[in-house]
């Protein structure tokens, strides 16, 4: 069947082997990160939101271009992370998104594709989608959130945590506790931990990898670790 797994989406910029990446690998024996060519203004990545405004800005009204390139933006991610999701729903694992990647995984368990445990680490799915609006009403955070819960609440085999750092000045921890109210999901919040989270990952004990094993003990068990 295969080893449970840690899959991990990156934040906006930052790539495969940023900080959080690499401490997964140190910890976790099975780490898996996906590319997903993104980048806020980097006309090469394929998923760009600048790029994807150039892609559409003939065919979009001007009011709506940002919305609609966040959305495929989005979209875009979420098929690069696919074939991994549905891997790991069957060997068992834990989704860990970051920022722009949390986003990612929020829309992931909204649309099914995701129903195991998670961290979601100051996820930036209300900062992206509201303050670029939406076109399509069904990426409306109200109705993300709802989605996530109804489909945490069929058939879940896995407990979703949120950790927001109070001085995040990038991602706002309102957006969290919007979410966390809205979905009934925890919420850990990190007295002032800044957006790059820094803080889970020092110590002895780091924070993030209790919190990881805190999200999948809901299983019985715990993903293979190094130590």
């Amino acid at each position: 069947m295969g080893e449970p797994r840690v899959i991990f989406l990156h934040g906006l910029e930052s790539g495969c082997g940023g900080r959080k990446h690499c401490f997964l690998q140190q910890h976790y024996e099975h780490v898996i990160c996906v590319d997903m060519h993104m980048s806020l203004f980097n006309l090469a990545k394929r998923n760009g939101i600048a790029r994807n405004c150039l892609a559409h800005a003939f065919s979009t009204a001007p009011w709506n271009l940002l919305a609609c390139s966040v959305q495929f933006s989005l979209d875009g991610c979420l098929q690069c992370q696919a074939a991994e999701l549905a891997k790991a729903s069957e060997t068992g694992g834990v989704l860990v998104g970051s920022s722009w990647g949390g986003a990612v995984a929020v829309l992931a368990i909204a649309k099914g594709l995701w129903k195991g445990p998670a961290v979601l680490i100051a996820p930036a799915y209300g900062a992206a989608v509201g303050r670029s609006g939406w076109r399509d009403p069904a990426y409306a955070p109200a109705e993300v959130y709802a989605s996530m819960t109804r489909n945490l609440a069929e058939g879940s085999s896995g407990r979703v945590i949120i950790v927001h750092g109070t001085k995040d000045d990038t991602v706002p921890i309102a957006d969290s506790r919007a979410m966390a109210q809205a979905t009934g999901l925890e919420l850990v919040e990190v007295e002032d931990g800044d957006h790059g989270m820094k803080c889970l990952l020092e110590g002895t004990h780091p924070r993030l990898k209790s919190l990881i094993d805190k999200a999948w003990s809901h299983n019985g068990g715990l993903p293979p670790s190094k130590y």
